[in-house]
């Protein structure tokens, strides 16, 4: 079969990892079929995986590309979606069609070269690719192309390109190099589609989400960022709702997050001696540790073995860091002027300060978990700025973080809360008094958050 100039520079490339990022109807299946009969052909039997979004999508994008390609040559297996051809030496190979959400089936099982299809649109992509595909290419020194239109949810081509080196080759191809697509009709989708989306679905180009409070190539590079730490160290704890969940200690050297702990199961009488016991190995102060102090929480914060341990609350209101820009020194009595908050709630403004420090590369997290970097990535990247335009800035709510996710964005709640020291920290510069009274000032603050909502659950 003839290949555009385009789809032809994609098959001549010798690069075992390919990144094809194209637009709509800009030839893509096509390739990807030839690909795929190119690969199973060689000598010896092979296993061939192409794998799309869902079972569905699968069987509508390749399965029947497949059979009118083959003809009689192939031996379709049309309830498992498997066709099997013969290879150069007589020998019979198999291409194995699927859909995202039967990965585990893969697992174990080598393969000589994978496609996966539709890349953007596969959730915990990163995930399935080390854990399962990844190592089947191992025995085999077997190839992958990872192809589709970039979507600005979820990113995963940008973020293969990203981490390309030497063994992999990156193409980008738009809609208008398809020949047999009709020129006035891509003219006519220009003035039909915004100019978002027309650059994303026919110019594969990469779009950000404007409204998202973080930037998806930051988010990612927070784990491979160098940055000065300073020397104080932090903990922070995020425990789980009922106790019976998971509950996860973030350890932290000023700004980089140098150690991950996650535990199933932890009663309050656990989770206190587990902080206990760490505070002592990694030296850290009670003054610098941190605790989501709902639920289970509130019982830890509160125990007098952990006395000077951080209750954090979301409720709480913002802390005042930001001197007043209507409020002139030496006026009305004051030396400076009045500190003001911005922000709705705490939660907010540590979520605002967190993303201008991720956006700014200052955030840096070491963990080589690659389910740890999936959640932490899909958690911050829903962050959006939810102002109501009451004069507070207002990020997304948690409830709707959990409802979008289907669970709790636990570990990224341990970055968030590790911005209340950088708050806390705000405070000094601006005042003349010594670190005692603002720490109690600070515990005051506090104490008055704790009355006001014991007052309104009185009520």
């Amino acid at each position: 079969m003839n290949l555009y100039e385009h789809q032809q520079k994609v098959g001549k490339s010798p690069a075992r990892f390919k990144v094809i990022r194209g637009g709509r109807r800009g030839g893509k299946t096509l390739l990807e079929t030839e690909i795929l009969i190119a690969k199973a052909t060689y000598k010896g039997g092979r296993s061939i995986f192409f794998i799309a979004p869902t079972q569905k999508q699968a069987r509508s994008i390749i399965w029947e590309s497949l059979k009118n390609r083959l003809g009689k040559i192939g031996e379709p297996n049309e309830s498992r979606l498997e066709m099997k051809i013969p290879s150069q030496d007589g020998k019979s190979s198999t291409i194995f069609v699927a859909g995202w959400e039967n990965r585990e089936n893969f697992r174990g099982q080598p393969a000589h070269h994978i496609t996966f299809d539709e890349t953007d649109t596969m959730k915990i992509f990163f995930v399935g690719w080390q854990e399962i595909f990844r190592p089947a290419l191992l025995d085999t020194n077997g190839t992958a192309d990872f192809i589709g239109t970039p979507k600005k949810e979820n990113p995963n081509l940008r973020r293969l390109e990203k981490m390309a080196d030497k063994d992999w080759e990156l193409f980008h191809f738009t809609s208008w190099e398809n020949p047999s697509i009709p020129r006035e009709e891509l003219e006519r989708a220009k003035l039909d589609m915004d100019g978002e989306t027309y650059a994303q679905e026919i110019m594969a180009e990469y779009v950000d989400n404007i409204s998202s409070l973080f930037h998806y190539t930051s988010l990612v590079d927070m784990f491979s960022n160098t940055i000065t730490k300073s020397p104080e160290k932090y903990l922070i704890v995020d425990i789980a709702d009922d106790g019976s969940d998971k509950t996860i200690f973030n350890f932290w050297q000023g700004l980089e997050s140098y150690r991950i702990e996650q535990f199933e199961r932890l009663n309050t009488e656990g989770i206190i001696n587990q902080i206990r016991e760490y505070a002592s190995q990694d030296r850290i102060p009670y003054s610098q540790i941190a605790v989501d102090a709902i639920g289970v929480g509130a019982g830890v914060a509160s125990s007098s073995l952990l006395d000077g341990i951080i209750g954090f609350k979301s409720s709480y209101q913002a802390l005042r860091t930001d001197q007043s820009i209507v409020h002139l020194p030496n006026v009305h009595y004051l030396d400076h002027a009045p500190l003001v908050s911005e922000y709705r709630n705490l939660r907010s403004q540590c979520v605002f300060t967190l993303a201008d420090l991720v956006n700014n590369h200052n955030i840096a997290i070491k963990t080589q978990d690659v389910r740890i970097k999936e959640k932490i990535i899909e958690e911050l990247a829903l962050y959006q700025d939810a102002s109501k335009g009451d004069g507070k800035r207002f990020a997304t709510e948690k409830d709707d973080i959990k409802a979008i996710l289907g669970r709790s964005p636990d570990l990224s709640d341990t970055l968030i809360m590790r911005m209340y020291f950088e708050l806390k920290g705000r405070l000094l510069p601006h005042q003349s008094e010594d670190r005692a009274r603002i720490d109690e000032k600070l515990e005051q603050h506090f104490r008055r958050n704790e009355a006001r909502q014991s007052m309104n659950s009185a009520k």
